[in-house]
């Protein structure tokens, strides 16, 4: 799976993520032709998209945008083709925020937000948050733990 990203991201965070995304699609083997768009955008911009899409009116670190309902479909795609997984966007003053909150590095926290975004495009939900929890974890354990800094 590949990763096109969009908007502020530092050389460092770029190759993290794509550590990041490695280690997820160990877990899920998706296809190299398949893709998502990742979009830093702005506490105002996440605040708006939040608002239309959810009618949740404040910012928040992560909204993800699936094209497919569960990982089943996309194992069914042709994985010859290109494919769009769908729209990940994440806040950067949030991830500040939060990192700062929960005393760990803004690398750490855009880590652990790309992969909760992931397992979204992937069809987790918060209607089963243990399982989904359970998922994060595992592969955020290997995520820090795999790719030494």
């Amino acid at each position: 799976m590949q990763v096109i990203c969009n908007g502020y991201f530092y050389k460092d965070e770029k190759s993290k993520i794509l550590d990041a995304v490695e280690v997820f699609n160990s877990f899920f083997d998706i296809s190299d032709n398949f893709y998502f768009s990742l979009n830093s955008v702005t506490d105002s911009e996440i605040s708006k998209i939040n608002a239309d899409h959810f009618n949740k009116d404040y910012s928040t670190d992560v909204l993800s945008f699936p094209l497919f309902s569960n990982y089943d479909e996309i194992t069914n795609l042709n994985s010859d083709y290109e494919e769009s997984l769908g729209d990940m966007f994440v806040c950067r003053p949030v991830l500040k925020k939060n990192a700062a909150h929960y005393g760990k590095d803004f690398i750490d926290e855009l880590q652990l937000v790309l992969v909760h975004g992931l397992l979204h495009l992937v069809g987790y939900s918060h209607s089963d948050e243990v399982k989904m929890r359970e998922k994060e974890n595992k592969i955020l354990h290997k995520v820090w733990n795999e790719f030494k800094r």
